[in-house]
């Protein structure tokens, strides 16, 4: 007799394991069924969230439910993607993150979450690049100029950034030592909120995604100095690169990239990356983003894990070289 009851509770217990692994393979293939919130770790308004946006609506299209972003700047893009990294793994809450998420890994700086562990990879976006400028107060208006006026300053000049340790900081932070350029250094949340300060003059320079940066250019109310790619991008193809004016051999792009919370099912991951190819070969959105300047790339989940593996190596390298700190 207790042989027997041993044999039944063995059997109810397979078969309640049986309808919990059918019940989430078939919510697996039925997903989604429910809203997607897009976890911007920036400023609303920013060249991130330009993108995001652009390309939530087409995933909403795609997949038949609302794609909502939500924007939770701070701490360089660790606020957001650390709520990411402890969502429920149902691929119901993305991250559309940028390469400050490499520069956080190779500066060790320290957060709540392990980028390795904690989140996996969807796909690579855009790529991008920066565009260094000026304030119009400044009188800076291109290399010599800008030359001129750290000789003349009296008092250290400054600039600022999207964060401390993201793109916009470290580009402009390489170029200015390079140069034997001692500047103050002013982080915001995200380059939406630093272009008021930049504009009425109280920042000198700045360095932000060219997709953002280019209307303020286009309206004559920030001075374009010199752009981060290899080379001149045709959306102003009358700005040098760096590598032409300030510093000869230089080149950095803003990618940005979708990850998800570690354990999200492979064919979720796969139903996202797909819908994400989709959308940037959408001849209307690459135009988009190529009048923006950005780059349409795409990638499979794959190819963005040995890109991001790259990246945060070539960055390491980096910081051991230079003895670059991030407090």
């Amino acid at each position: 007799m207790q042989i027997r009851k041993s044999f039944l509770y063995r059997r109810l217990l397979l078969s309640v394991l049986m309808s919990f692994i059918s019940l989430s393979a078939l919510a697996q293939q039925n997903w989604p069924v429910k809203t997607i919130r897009l976890i911007v770790p920036f400023a609303p308004g920013g060249a991130t969230d330009q993108v995001a946006r652009l390309l939530g609506m087409s995933l909403s299209t795609q997949l038949g439910v609302a794609v909502v972003v939500e924007n939770k700047p701070g701490a360089n893009g660790t606020i957001g993607a650390d709520m990411v990294a402890k969502a429920a793994p149902d691929g119901y809450t993305l991250l559309h993150s940028t390469s400050s998420i490499a520069f956080t890994e190779a500066f060790k700086l320290s957060v709540p979450y392990v980028l390795k562990k904690d989140l996996v990879p969807v796909s690579l976006v855009v790529n991008q690049p920066l565009l260094i400028m000026s304030s119009l107060q400044s009188g800076i208006t291109d290399a010599p100029s800008l030359r001129a006026f750290i000789t003349n300053k009296e008092i250290k000049p400054n600039y600022g950034s999207s964060g401390t340790g993201n793109l916009t900081h470290l580009a402009m932070y390489v170029i200015l030592q390079s140069m034997g350029i001692q500047a103050i250094h002013i982080p915001y949340k995200g380059g939406a909120g630093a272009f008021p300060d930049f504009i009425a003059g109280r920042l000198d320079l700045f360095a932000d995604p060219i997709n953002s940066a280019y209307p303020y250019v286009h309206d004559k109310r920030v001075t374009a100095l010199a752009v981060t790619s290899e080379k001149r991008s045709p959306l102003l193809p009358e700005v040098p690169t760096v590598s032409e004016s300030l510093l000869p051999g230089f080149s950095m792009g803003a990618w940005q990239a979708v990850l998800a919370p570690a354990g999200t099912p492979v064919e979720v991951i796969d139903k996202i990356n797909t819908a994400y190819a989709v959308a940037l070969k959408d001849p209307k959105i690459h135009a988009r983003l190529a009048s923006q300047g950005a780059e349409a790339i795409g990638s499979s989940p794959g190819e963005l894990k040995v890109f991001l593996d790259a990246e945060i190596n070539r960055w390491e390298k980096i910081v051991q070289s230079s003895g670059i700190k991030i407090d």
